[in-house]
């Protein structure tokens, strides 16, 4: 049986010798700071760090290395100097002076001092002076070998445990005439602490410290290094500010809010990508982050990394129902508004923000577009096929029945350099809302609509009868072949002139639409029904009525 490959992490130019590195605590430190940020929607993003670091014997050390995705981490010299040839990621326990915050911690920083204790016995308070021999915590029971300690472990400590909950001991050397003995306490017994000599309010605090370690061919005195990474807890999200000025223009603001839970930012580039990306391992840890045991990232692995998509997943990729025939057709391209700095990049578009300077934690809203754009006052009237018959001709679940409803809706034309991304839009007039919804990818060129309210005061209802039945035979099958008559009824209650777009789906081939353009697809090619749909659009008056009808025929199985 054939192993599955593994992407490798680091690209190394060939095999050196295993060199020995100096001791740890003796490597030069290297501080990366991050250069730039390819944020996307959906919650990952691309961040490359780099910085100078002197080098003993080719080695030098990092703090941690990012938690990146799969196959994403890379770490080499940005410079001349050599390929790196060897990285190695660790946990070390470091301690730091704290303030004592418990009295727990007070009793263990007070170890060889003189002290008075407050303790109870039964019902009464006891106290009794001396030396203080131990004041020992009860310890976590070790991990055992490939057991995955918790994330915030990597960066969080083990404190002693407060009082009033399971503990170690305390030991109180007591003078007594003629001799000394040793008095034992649980720390849970300790209500109060007097301390006679010199009192140490700090207390030693242990964490581990995840590092890396790496090494440069040529053991180089000094290095440009470069990292890179897909990570998570960076994401951007858009929103539109649709300004209605007039039945024929709008001013159009795309706004950014940039979300930055992972990184420290120091003036760096940050780019707001538009587009649909591909990471098909951002949800897999690389092997080298010390946040998973081996056998977590084999399971990772045969799990699959891909997300599900959630309800409003299309707002945090892209919709590319844009151009079709019942939203508007590509238009000329004779308009430029002034771009925001962005580039192309195959088929993502990259809006670049400078000198962003931003700290782990925070929120940043950035204006990327504004643009005065054509716009259209439209109607509009989806009709859904109302019959409860599937491709094939069988009786299928009832179809959800039509409300009828007409849309007031805006048809917007993108004439500028650059894509819109999919997002919420908030149309506002003379500063008042007027609505929300969403408004879809539009590239540059298309035309796109944003719902904007039921028109209460275009009523429209539809109806259908048959007309004509007879028996036909395809194959080895027999089918009613049915004729149907179908009547669109539509009334303009407004005081003005309007244009209705009517998109009337059914199943069945359409013998007689007009005026309407019809479309015919088939879904299936073992089915016996096209998938059809018709369109129409036209001026509709003030205070008229207008009736369009349709024929078409379909197969219903026996």
């Amino acid at each position: 049986m054939k192993n599955t490959p593994l992407l490798l992490l680091f690209a190394i130019a060939f095999a050196p010798p295993i060199i020995a590195a100096p001791a740890d605590d003796d490597l030069p430190v290297l501080t990366p700071r991050v250069k730039s940020v390819a944020a996307f929607k959906n919650g990952v993003a691309f961040v490359l760090k780099a910085g100078d670091t002197r080098l003993r014997d080719g080695w030098a050390r990092m703090d941690s290395l990012p938690t990146a995705s799969l196959g994403t981490l890379w770490l080499g010299a940005a410079d001349k100097s050599g390929p790196i040839t060897e990285v190695c990621t660790y946990k070390e326990k470091v301690a730091d002076e704290s303030d004592a915050v418990s009295l727990s911690e007070l009793l263990s920083a007070n170890v060889g001092h003189r002290v008075v204790l407050t303790y109870g016995v039964g019902t009464q308070t006891v106290s009794a002076e001396g030396k203080l021999l131990a004041a020992a915590d009860r310890q976590p029971p070790p991990e055992e070998p490939g057991s995955l300690a918790s994330e915030s472990a990597m960066v969080g400590y083990y404190r002693p445990l407060p009082v009033g909950t399971e503990s170690g001991l305390v030991l109180l050397q007591v003078a007594k005439p003629g001799h000394t003995s040793v008095l034992s306490l649980p720390k849970t017994a300790v209500q109060s602490l007097e301390i006679l000599d010199d009192a140490n309010i700090h207390t030693r605090v242990e964490r581990e410290q995840a590092r890396t370690k790496f090494h440069v061919h040529g053991n180089p005195k000094h290095a440009e290094i470069g990292l890179a990474a897909l990570e998570k807890g960076l994401i951007w999200s858009p929103s539109y500010r649709i300004n209605l000025v007039s039945d024929t223009q709008a001013d159009l603001e795309l706004n950014a809010v940039f979300a930055d839970d992972t990184e420290d930012l120091d003036d760096a580039e940050v780019s707001f990508v538009v587009g649909y990306p591909n990471f098909s391992f951002a949800n897999i840890l690389s092997p080298m982050s010390l946040h998973q045991s081996v056998a977590e990232f084999v399971q990772a692995l045969a799990a699959g990394g891909a997300a599900q998509a959630g309800p409003f997943a299309n707002v945090m990729s892209q919709s590319l129902g844009y151009n079709s025939p019942r939203y508007g057709t590509t238009g000329p391209n004779n308009y430029s508004a002034a771009p925001v700095p962005g580039e192309p990049g195959a088929d993502l578009y990259f809006y670049r923000k400078s000198g962003v300077t931003l700290k782990r934690g925070s929120r940043a809203s950035f204006n990327l577009l504004q643009a005065s754009v054509p716009c259209e006052q439209l109607y509009q009237w989806e009709i859904p096929d109302s019959t409860d018959l599937d491709e094939h001709g069988y009786r299928s679940n009832p179809a959800t029945k039509p409300e009828n409803l007409v849309w007031h809706v805006l048809r917007l034309e993108n004439r500028s350099q650059q894509p819109w991304t999919t997002a919420p839009a908030l149309a506002v007039t003379d500063n008042l809302p007027v609505a929300q919804d969403t408004l879809g990818y539009t590239p540059p060129g298309g035309r796109n609509v944003l719902k904007l309210t039921v028109a209460a005061d275009v009523p429209a209802e539809q109806s259908q009868s048959e007309t004509d039945r007879k028996m036909v035979t395809l194959g080895h099958s027999t089918y009613d072949e049915v004729t149907v008559k179908g009547t669109l009824k539509v009334t303009n209650g407004k005081s003005k002139e309007i244009t209705l777009q009517m998109h009337k789906s059914l199943l069945g081939e359409v013998l007689e639409a007009p005026d309407g353009k019809v479309t015919k697809r088939a879904h299936n090619l073992t089915s016996v029904n096209f998938n059809s749909e018709i369109e129409w659009e036209l001026k509709l008056p003030a205070g008229t009525d207008h009736e369009i009808t349709y024929r078409y025929k379909v197969l219903l199985a026996r």
